[in-house]
Order: C-alpha cells, then structure tokens, then sequence
C-alpha cells in the first residue's frame, strides 16, 4: 500500500502567504469601492436606477430603496408626554400594544402625527453586476 504524506503547515508558512494575500486583498477593496462608487454616481446621472444595462457581457442594475428605522428614544419621550400606555418597565415600545392602541383608537391624532417623527428614513443603494449567461 502508497502512504500518502501531508505536509503540516505551520505559522511560519501561513502568516507571510496571509499577510501577502490580505494586502493585495485590501488593495483590491479600495480599487472595488471607487469603482462602485463611479458607477452609481454615473447610473444616477443617466436616471437608470431600477433598470438592467447590460455591457460587454455584463449585466449591472443598481436599486435604490428606502428604509425606515424607529428612533426608540424619542419614541419614548412622545409615548410618556402623551400618556400612551405601551411602556413597558425595562423601557421599551411594546409594538403589540402600541399597535393594538392604535387600531382600537386610543391613541389621538396628534400623537400619531408626533409619532411619525420618530421614524428615521434611509436610503440603500445597492449595485448588482454579474456576468451575462450566454
């Protein structure tokens, strides 16, 4: 029967190779980021946001959506001015029972209005590029 032997790699072999391959790596992030960067400024320009172009076998879209994020602290703040029961002890919005208020009418509209300031809205751009299946 062959043996078959393994070489054991140590520290001394990996370190060097991984710090070589992490530089060129991080090289290249920064090369990808400028160029993610050029590209959406220029989809923007040209309006073709949510649109597929396709060049030179590479198909590329960039979609634009908004996110919304509650900002819990003011959230608070107006749910305690107001008198809204949906505080809980440890200091959190039971969305729960925020929400079944709501829907029972038992929060005024203008607290509700107040509410809608604490939302926080964001947008996410995100850019797709993969080659076109021939």
């Amino acid at each position: 029967m062959a043996r078959i032997t393994v070489k054991k790699e140590t520290l001394e072999d990996l370190v060097p190779v991984y710090g070589e391959k992490n530089t060129e790596c991080n090289a290249l992030k920064k090369v990808v980021a400028d160029l993610n960067t050029k590209i959406k400024t220029t989809i923007k320009a040209l309006k073709q946001q949510n649109k597929d172009i396709i060049i030179s076998g590479w198909k590329c879209s960039l979609t634009i959506s908004e996110e919304e994020k509650t900002n819990e602290e003011r959230l608070l703040e107006v749910l305690r001015a107001n008198n809204v029961p949906a505080i809980r002890t440890m200091e959190y919005v039971d969305s729960e029972e925020l929400e079944r208020l709501i829907y029972a009418g038992k929060v005024p509209k203008k607290v509700l209005l107040e509410m809608d300031k604490c939302v926080e809205r964001t947008t996410k751009e995100t850019l797709r590029c993969v080659k076109v299946k021939e």
